[in-house]
């Protein structure tokens, strides 16, 4: 006598998310997949640039020398400099460079040879090693008192605090938007779930289990959300994308010019789509097993 093969478990269809409302689900995530998806990548990127910013800012100086400096005072300058201990490279700008320096403020077409440009020496410290400024500046004014060195450690320890508060800024941002997806995703199945009460209490009647309809909505809320998360970070590639030439124009530090598009991008915007699933899913998933608990 052949056994009989187990019953297969029921699958229960509910309509939840059905109408309108929710067609309109996984445009609302992705709005905030969007938010988050530029707040992470944002981070990274503005993460990136203070770092490099801050750490070629606490290496370099630049000397000033007026253009009246004869050339063998030059010349001792350049010796100088060469000896001082914790200094690793020395490199004298020519014109060229001086001009592109000067040209934001003076205009491409303005020629230097009559004008009394200062000689630009730039200069890199040893990062391990630093050198004695106060007696490298006595050294430098005892051959041309009118030299002057610019050192930028200052302003490499004041842009750390500027970096912090955008970090600080971006990563609320982020937080912001990954909690609105779990609480979207509550809100809308504690809706559906009201909306269409008299239907679970007849499943329960027929003996429906509650980890049952759980995973079904749950499933549902995972393509939706996964939905949502992809759409937003289409969006945010998008959004990057057309940042570049504002970036490349304003000559700053912005999110495409740092490195970001690349894998980085895609790392960050595969992550928030991911996560966006994920969250709507465990959100719903909780949501929905408390409400049931609720019901007779």
């Amino acid at each position: 006598m052949s056994r009989q093969a187990p019953p297969r478990p029921r699958r229960y269809t509910l309509p939840l998310g059905r109408g309108d409302a929710g067609r309109l689900l996984p445009w609302v995530l992705a709005m905030m997949a969007y938010v988050a998806a530029l707040a992470a990548g944002g981070l990274i990127a503005a993460h990136t640039t203070w770092r490099d910013s801050r750490t070629a800012l606490s290496t370099a100086m630049t000397l000033e020398v007026p253009a009246a400096a004869s050339p063998a005072r030059m010349q001792t300058l350049m010796a100088v400099l060469h000896h001082t201990a914790g200094i690793a490279s020395v490199h004298v700008l020519d014109q060229a460079a001086t001009a592109r320096l000067l040209a934001p403020w003076l205009g491409p077409s303005v020629p230097l040879d009559g004008l009394p440009v200062p000689h630009l020496i730039d200069l890199r410290t040893d990062p391990g090693r630093s050198p004695d400024l106060a007696g490298l500046r006595r050294e430098l004014a005892s051959v041309v008192p009118e030299a002057r060195l610019a050192d930028h450690r200052g302003l490499a320890e004041g842009m750390q605090g500027a970096s912090a508060t955008v970090e600080i800024v971006l990563a609320a941002a982020l937080a912001a938007g990954l909690t609105l997806i779990a609480a979207v995703a509550a809100f809308a199945v504690r809706a559906g779930l009201a909306a269409d009460r008299g239907g679970l209490a007849l499943l329960h009647l027929l003996g429906a289990d509650d980890r049952a309809i759980a995973k079904q909505i749950a499933r549902r809320w995972l393509l939706l959300g996964g939905a949502g998360g992809v759409i937003g970070a289409g969006a945010a590639f998008l959004t990057v994308l057309a940042l570049r030439p504002a970036g490349a124009i304003g000559r700053l530090p912005a999110p495409a010019g740092t490195g970001i598009v690349g894998w980085p991008l895609w790392v960050v915007l595969a992550a928030v789509a991911a996560a966006t699933g994920l969250i709507a899913l465990l959100s719903a998933q909780a949501t929905v097993r408390r409400r049931l608990a609720r019901l007779p």
